[in-house]
């Protein structure tokens, strides 16, 4: 286990592209302290000149991973930047295994129940399932702690080896006193004999907080689960105790960190174009192609060579090699030498969590889905329009159900087919929903997708008094939804609420009766301008 990064392999400057890493310098300027920059702010905080600075601000806008408000002129992460994140979380075995655990446990305490991966020196997260009282404060996934502190960080260290839990006391010495780490070596000594670490309140800004880590197939610690919320002493013993229970069931399943092809449906796929940088002077070539390649990563195919990434991409070896190079020297993807293949890392989960966290609209929809999801006890998420397509931003998983699914921010559907982009799309203008259906490839995900464009007109519009949409195992199997349009300026919607139900025990009616009341409250519940 690496405490202080090593330089990856293959990551020969001479080989790396600088001006993609000046433009992930960029895309790492952005965050919850800074969601909006401007041109000379970005130049002033990178050190480039003017020119530098604006000609990659603008490959980043037309790759669509910056945005730029025409009014005020300020840039900010747009919801590309996010899709690299969705690949990582919808194709980790870790995650897939444990999620299930996750959202039970969380049923069981009615409490903030969190997934910690150890990455280094620190602890990140990969999972959030919210309890009630959490609904107010946005806590998206990709959040970093150092590990000695806090306690899902102190739990990974408890559970180390000694000699790898020595040589991180060495190096921390470096950098703190030695009472410090007399300290800290003590109270690991005593949370390992208790079996979770914990944090008073004055430590946790949500009361006591109890965590517990569990190994891979290996034996090593690999990531912690936290339980957060609670208000006094005894109820954290007794958080602890169950707890106890979720990490010893993990531990069984003998989680690994593979990178494995998801499991969904097969929707039509829309490839971003490549930006002509020959008629466009402002352009900056290497960056526009690297983001472009980034793309073709997906969840069904995390894992892709060089000569696959040629083919895709159509661009020589050599050049997506240099590509490559440089993603691993920032620590965006990693390879495996195994496969002699690259998957996302996730270090892509950093721009989710910058993503989420500098958005004011996702921050007003976090509290809603939270209250929505406690309400109807069904996963909740938040989409907008992306050309013909729908992208999720926000997710919110069910309560325990028998067939676990979830839905990663970042994925994308085809908004014809969902109810997400059906209940936006009967917003709009009529002439701007048929130039959209006319653009829209509908090919069928599912048994139960409907192709023909009249109906699903026919269904858009009948959609329009209420600005709520149903579909039926449309273009996820196995799932009944319903969405409603989220009222923005100017009258347009700036997205939908969507809440997913199993179909084994929901269905359209059911939805109608139960839920539309309760999503219809929270959709309309006031105009986002974000």
């Amino acid at each position: 286990m690496n405490f202080i990064p090593e330089t990856p392999k293959a990551t020969d400057r001479r080989a790396r592209i600088a001006a993609l890493e000046k433009a992930f310098a960029i895309l790492e300027l952005f965050g919850p302290d800074a969601p909006e920059l401007r041109i000379a702010d970005v130049a002033s905080r990178t050190g480039m000149n003017r020119s530098s600075a604006q000609r990659l601000l603008h490959t980043l806008v037309t790759s669509g991973w910056l945005q730029r408000d025409a009014a005020s002129g300020t840039f900010s992460l747009a919801h590309r930047a996010g899709y690299p994140a969705h690949v990582y979380l919808a194709s980790n075995q870790l995650i897939d295994l444990t999620m299930p655990l996750l959202v039970e446990l969380n049923a069981r305490t009615g409490l903030s129940c969190d997934l910690w991966l150890l990455d280094g020196d620190e602890a990140v997260t990969l999972a959030r399932v919210p309890s009630p009282a959490a609904s107010l404060a946005l806590a998206p996934v990709g959040s970093r702690i150092a590990l000695a502190d806090a306690a899902p960080g102190r739990a990974l260290l408890a559970a180390m080896a000694p000699d790898m839990l020595a040589r991180f006391l060495s190096i921390h010495t470096t950098t703190a006193d030695a009472g410090a780490s007399q300290g800290l070596s003590g109270r690991l000594s005593a949370e390992r004999a208790a079996g979770h670490a914990s944090d008073a309140p004055q430590e946790s800004e949500g009361g006591h907080l109890v965590a517990a880590a569990f190994r891979d197939a290996a034996g090593q610690p690999v990531a912690a689960i936290s339980v957060s919320g609670l208000r006094n002493a005894e109820a954290a013993r007794k958080a602890a105790e169950q707890l106890a229970e979720t990490v010893a069931r993990i531990n069984e399943l003998r989680v690994t960190r593979a990178v494995h092809p998801a499991n969904i449906e097969p929707n039509t796929r829309y490839t971003w174009p490549l930006v002509d940088d020959a008629g466009d002077p402002l352009a900056v070539t290497a960056v526009a192609k690297s983001l472009y390649l980034m793309q073709f990563f997906h969840p069904a195919v995390p894992l892709m060579t060089l000569t696959e990434l040629s083919r895709q991409t159509g661009f020589p070896v050599p050049t997506v090699q240099r590509i490559t190079d440089t993603l691993i020297g920032l620590g965006y993807l990693e390879r495996d030498d195994r496969k002699r293949a690259f998957h996302v890392s996730v270090r892509s989960l950093d721009l989710l969590y910058r993503l989420q966290m500098g958005s004011s609209l996702i921050r007003s929809i976090w509290p809603r889905l939270v209250r929505l999801r406690e309400e109807c006890g069904l996963r909740c998420s938040f989409c907008i329009l992306d050309g013909s397509e729908i992208v999720h931003l926000l997710h919110i998983q069910s309560r325990p159900q028998p067939a676990f699914r979830t839905a990663y921010p970042g994925r994308r559907l085809p908004a014809v087919s969902s109810s997400g982009g059906r209940a936006i799309l009967s917003w709009l203008p009529e002439d701007e929903m048929d130039a959209i259906l006319a653009n829209s490839a509908v090919e069928p995900g599912t048994p139960h997708t409907v192709t023909d464009k009249q109906a699903i007109r026919a269904e858009i519009v009948a959609a329009r008094p209420r600005g709520i949409a149903f579909t039926d195992r449309q273009s996820i199997r196995d799932e009944v939804n319903v969405a409603a349009a989220v009222p923005g300026p100017h009258g347009r919607p700036c997205g939908a609420i969507v809440v997913s139900a199993p179909v084994r025990s929901w269905s359209v009616e059911r939805l109608e009766r139960e839920v539309v009341p309760l999503l219809v409250s929270h959709a309309r519940g006031g105009l986002l301008t974000g």
